[in-house]
């Protein structure tokens, strides 16, 4: 220290004597000695640098984007208003018929009286038929032999009146006779607005096989109307169709638990599976093309295209099966099958980090859902408002149509029923209203629904704990409740600009296919006509097209948004900026993610499906072997005491002998596809939200939640991103080192 010290003395006088000889460097002198010199940034520092929020949690709530939320609500009272305006219109011109003279039966001017719709007798060579070209409003229908008044044939008559100029004027006029005629064919009222011959209505409705039999006679014909028969004693097994559900359920939540425990296992095994079918596919066609390349396989070829031609014949269709006529067409279906096996395999090979990452997603979303039991009333509110906005649609476009000028045409050679509206343009603007309103409702709600998961999701993310129950203990009883609540309060703004986004792109796609419709219905005129209406249908297809991808990426970008404001509690033009930086710069792990999730959807709805409907149909079939065992049970719970439940055995044994198994084993099976689809895509929104909550903590390079599956630090590890624990370990070193 003594030495130091006139060395400390004799560096200050030599600065000194720096600055007394040379003042013109006296403040650049200063600056130096005052700036400490720059440090190399890190990594951590430099991506702190960039995000400016903090990743360690949910941000407080505020109310984000008030004026979308504001005009949502005048939306939909303006909706709520013109429905109340119209509700009471008449309806008759859009469901009465219309006479030869184009008057709305029972609603023109003259036929007040006259509600229904009687078609006249024609005379012809094999006896009376009725002409459809020629209806009249009558009181009521006419009885055999009476007479009602009927149009003959028109009579028209031309006259030319010479005029100033050389001009001749051409007055044409038609006549038309109404004249007495004798009811020679008994009809009966239908729906109170037609007379419909009493045979054939009573044919239809005594008979459901006279319509079904026309069709063309055979086994399939046979099964179809046995198949309804057994359709309308439906309503009378209750307990049955219940079980039948509650078997839907069970099988769907039993696999959500094998995806929570052995996701990855499932996910390989499918690949691979997948991959060999493929190779199994090409062989097959290979063998149907060139059956000498593959002997091995000739006798199942052989077998496969006598029953698919026996099947065709029995149908009665008369083609016959060979891809050998098609060479060029099975060597693409072969290479495009070795290709696909060879991509899965190669994918299962290259991507096993983002694989991993993707089936713990998958896990943890299955844990999440099964810790949060109020996660599953989201899927049956989004069906219950989007089939009540399908219900206001169907019956305020009636409404609004009824405002309309109607005139009688002809199709199916059928006069009387078919009609032509004559809307004005404040007409379609109203109808185009309405159908913007309902489809904004329903997207809405979906999107609330995607909010709402994405915040429960997002706070058990960052709940302390190191499994899904001690996380559960920090949350509300019911967090999809809270999630619906905070959506419509605080970020109604933003989940209703979302929606209208993809409502609009909905609607755009509908009013095109609407157009393509309109002109498709012209008549067929000259060939250049022909032609622009084909020019018209591609470009038709290819716009539908565009506004497909544009509507898929809305709302896989929406759905990303949603958790951004869930987690950060910005407004959507913020959230989807951030979410397309941050999906961007993860694409592979967010692509690969979208595709496992969709493949475990798809083929677990189809597996599940399959497993139902042939659990209950092999049970339904073989009911007389636990039939013993049943009437034990029903003894036991006779001698227990409860002879409710013994009862309601019995029904429920009555119903399984009535049932087809068949049957049961199709509406079981459609009943587990839309269960299973229901609970796998609120597992898949889980997912993506774990995903999402994994990348946007990591985005400031330090991991903040307390617990994580092993393959997460795996790929924060590989990304340069640290775990929170580890950041505040270093920290002491750092300060120690020199």
């Amino acid at each position: 220290m003594a030495g130091a010290r006139p060395a400390l003395i004799k560096d200050a006088f030599l600065h000194s004597s720096f600055a007394f000889r040379w003042p013109s460097l006296e403040l650049y002198s200063r600056q130096r000695v005052l700036t400490p010199p720059p440090r190399p940034r890190t990594v951590e520092q430099h991506s702190r640098r960039q995000v400016s929020e903090r990743t360690d949690g949910i941000a407080r709530r505020r109310c984000t984007d008030p004026c979308c939320g504001l005009a949502f609500l005048l939306c939909m009272a303006a909706m709520a208003t013109s429905l109340r305006a119209v509700q009471n219109r008449d309806l008759q011109r859009l469901t009465r018929g219309i006479d030869h003279r184009g008057r709305v039966c029972g609603w023109s001017a003259g036929t007040e009286d006259l509600g229904l719709l009687h078609w006249c007798t024609a005379r012809m060579q094999h006896g009376w038929i009725l002409n459809l070209s020629s209806p009249i409003c009558v009181a009521r229908c006419p009885d055999l032999g009476e007479h009602a008044l009927c149009p003959e044939d028109p009579q028209a008559t031309e006259v030319e009146e010479p005029q100033e100029g050389g001009r001749v004027l051409l007055v044409r006029t038609e006549k038309q006779f109404l004249s007495p005629q004798q009811v020679t064919v008994e009809t009966k009222p239908w729906v109170d607005r037609y007379c419909v011959p009493a045979r054939a209505l009573g044919d239809a409705l005594a008979s459901e096989t006279s319509l079904l039999g026309a069709v063309g006679p055979g086994v399939p014909m046979d099964w179809l109307v046995g198949c309804y028969e057994h359709l309308r004693s439906l309503p009378s097994t209750p307990r049955l169709l219940a079980i039948a559900g509650a078997w839907a359920l069970f099988v769907s939540l039993l696999y959500l638990l094998c995806l929570r425990f052995f996701a990855l296992l499932l996910l390989r095994l499918a690949l691979l599976g997948s991959s060999l079918l493929c190779f199994v596919a090409a062989l097959v066609l290979i063998a149907v093309a060139n059956p000498d390349a593959v002997p091995g396989l000739l006798p199942l070829v052989a077998t496969s295209m006598s029953l698919a031609t026996g099947g065709l014949v029995e149908l009665n269709i008369a083609y016959t099966l060979s891809l050998g006529e098609m060479p060029m067409l099975a060597g693409i279906l072969i290479s495009g099958l070795i290709l696909g096996a060879v991509l899965l395999l190669m994918g299962c090979i290259s991507a096993r980090t983002s694989l991993e990452v993707s089936a713990d997603c998958m896990r943890e979303s299955c844990a999440v859902v099964m810790g949060m039991p109020s996660l599953l009333l989201l899927p049956v509110l989004d069906a219950l408002v989007c089939q009540m906005m399908w219900i206001v649609l169907l019956a305020g476009l009636p409404a609004l149509l009824s405002s309309a000028s109607v005139s009688g045409i002809t199709m199916f050679g059928i006069s009387g029923v078919f009609r032509q509206l004559h809307l004005a343009v404040v007409d379609y603007v109203h109808i185009a209203a309405l159908v913007l309103s309902c489809f904004w409702v329903q997207e809405l709600v979906a999107a609330a629904c995607l909010f709402a998961t994405a915040h429960s999701v997002a706070a058990c993310y960052f709940a302390p704990g190191t499994n899904i129950w001690q996380k559960v203990r920090h949350l509300p009883v019911a967090p999809a409740v809270q999630g619906l609540l905070v959506a419509l309060t605080c970020h109604l703004g933003s989940v209703a600009r979302g929606a209208f986004a993809v409502a609009l792109l909905r609607f755009l796609r509908w009013a095109l296919w609407a157009l393509h419709l309109a002109f498709a219905r012209q008549e067929e005129g000259e060939k250049s006509k022909r032609k622009s209406r084909g020019c018209g249908a591609c470009i038709a297809v290819a716009c539908d097209s565009i506004m497909a991808v544009l509507q898929a990426w809305t709302e896989f970008l929406s759905s990303h948004a949603y958790v951004d404001i869930a987690l950060s509690s910005s407004s959507y033009s913020t959230a989807a900026s951030k979410a397309s930086k941050l999906l961007r710069s993860h694409a592979g792990v967010v692509s690969t993610l979208s595709l496992v999730a969709a493949f475990l959807r798809l083929a677990g709805s189809c597996g599940l499906a399959a497993a139902a409907a042939i659990a209950a149909r092999t049970a339904v079939a073989r009911h007389l072997e636990w039939q013993p065992m049943l009437s034990e049970a029903r003894f036991q719970l006779q001698v227990s005491g409860f002879p409710f439940v013994a009862s309601q055995l019995s029904l429920l044994y009555e119903e399984v002998q009535a049932v087809s198994p068949e049957l049961l084993g199709i509406l079981t099976a459609i009943a587990t596809m839309l269960v299973s689809r229901a609970l796998l895509f609120n597992v898949e929104c889980a997912a993506c939200t774990v995903l999402y909550c994994l990348l946007w903590d990591g985005s400031d390079g330090v991991l903040d939640a307390s617990h994580l599956p092993e393959s997460f630090w795996k790929f924060a590890r590989d990304r340069g991103i640290a775990s929170k624990r580890s950041a505040k370990g270093l920290e002491p070193r750092r300060r120690s080192q020199p």
